[in-house]
């Protein structure tokens, strides 16, 4: 099944990614990771995802990070999840896209953690 369906995302220029391999991502309502994001001195790579009924935002963050991921209106996805990646040249909608592109490498998930409560 899996096969199928990332044949399906690679023909629209998507790719359905391992989360917990070389990151881990923290998924957060597009209201709050922006005001995070604010405040964060380096943020890292950041995917939009604007299809759901609330758009959410896709911090990259170290591999392990999720294991213990405990900030309140957040969720921490590690080994045995998948996610969306746009193209790396897709910085606008329709579909997924980069708010912070790839190349900006990973967050520091403490300063993460420090930026969302704080936004909270």
């Amino acid at each position: 099944m899996i096969n199928e369906v990332e044949d399906m995302l690679t023909a629209a220029g998507l790719r359905l990614v391992s989360v917990g391999v070389e990151w881990d991502t923290v998924k957060v309502e597009r209201h709050l990771g922006v005001r995070a994001i604010e405040l964060l001195k380096e943020p890292g790579a950041v995917v939009v995802d604007p299809t759901r009924p609330e758009p959410v935002l896709y911090f990259l963050v170290p591999a392990g990070s999720a294991a213990h991921w405990d900030v309140p209106e957040t969720d921490a996805l590690g080994s045995n999840s998948y996610v969306v990646l746009p193209p790396d040249n897709r910085d606008s909608p329709p579909g997924p896209y980069w708010l912070i592109p790839r190349q900006h490498g990973l967050t520091a998930a403490a300063a993460l953690r420090q930026a969302l409560e704080a936004a909270q």
